[in-house]
């Protein structure tokens, strides 16, 4: 199995299913009872699960000739799996994950859908254009939204906050992406500098966010307290990579960029509800994701 379970990067998925929850619980403030009774948030984490997971597999399938040259270990070109049966496989998970998003409303449907489009543009056109940090973010985006569309209507999404969330995770993602581009051999102190910088940006706007937003004036210090502290350990993380150069440590730090992306969506949703169980519920997904990277890499 664990061919397959690298083949899926398994452990970044739980960053996709903290992005669903953050955008679930925050639009459903309103809202009485426990989520976690819902059939529409068990659906949406199902359809994210089908398609984030079917994406990654399909990114492989795309650098299969690339990864021959500078990542052979990788399960396709390692031989470990064929190209076809990858190409199979990452099509019916992402077909999974629109079944599941059209039994929840023709929104999550949509948003769904624009999802898929964005992740095979992505995979196949814009990964190694200067437009591919851009392609990933619009898949995080797109993402985050996805967890609102069984509380909000599409048309609702303008003045729903999540939207303003989503458009700071986009850049985030932006940020990381640009210093991932580093992984390989000859990483560039500029563009690694540059992608650090964008991930900090992103956290300023999400602070500037909840200031306005928040639920209460002790969420709101507890959210900015806890987006100061990730940007201080991403800074000091991210800084040993920049200095050595080294592109095993900066493929670590970029596992640790996407792995705190279920620590901020935690932060978020205490910020904008005022609820420490849910940011806890939300926090508890770093257990199987860290497990996970110790035999699965994360990027």
């Amino acid at each position: 199995m664990l061919p397959w379970l690298r083949l899926m990067r398994l452990p970044t998925v739980f960053t996709a299913l903290s992005n669903v929850l953050c955008g679930y619980l925050i639009t459903r403030t309103a809202m009485s009872g426990s989520p976690f009774t819902e059939t529409n948030l068990w659906a949406l984490l199902a359809a994210t699960a089908g398609l984030y997971l079917g994406g990654m597999v399909l990114n492989d399938v795309f650098d299969s000739e690339l990864d021959s040259r500078e990542r052979p270990e990788r399960p396709i070109p390692s031989g470990a799996i064929s190209r076809r049966a990858a190409a199979a496989f990452g099509g019916g998970l992402m077909c999974a994950g629109l079944l599941a998003a059209a039994s929840v409303s023709w929104s999550a449907l949509l948003t769904a859908v624009a999802i898929t489009v964005c992740v095979l543009l992505y995979d196949a056109v814009l990964k190694s254009t200067v437009a591919g940090p851009l392609g990933m973010a619009a898949c995080r985006f797109l993402n985050l939204l996805l967890g609102t569309t069984a509380v909000a209507d599409i048309s609702e999404l303008l003045r729903q906050p999540a939207t303003g969330l989503a458009a700071a995770l986009a850049l985030y993602i932006v940020g990381v992406t640009i210093f991932a581009r580093n992984e390989a051999d000859n990483p560039r102190r500029s563009l690694l500098i540059a992608g650090l910088v964008v991930v900090l940006a992103a956290l300023g706007i999400d602070a500037w966010l909840i200031s306005g937003n928040g639920a209460a004036p002790a969420s709101i210090s507890g959210g900015s307290l806890g987006l100061l502290v990730l940007a201080l350990n991403l800074t000091l993380r991210a800084s040993a990579a920049v200095i050595q150069l080294s592109p095993r440590l900066i493929q670590r730090t970029v596992g640790l960029m996407l792995l705190s992306l279920i620590f901020l969506d935690a932060i978020l949703t205490f910020a904008m509800t005022g609820d420490a169980a849910l940011a806890l519920i939300i926090m508890a997904l770093i257990l199987p994701a860290s497990l996970l990277r110790r035999v699965v890499p994360m990027s």
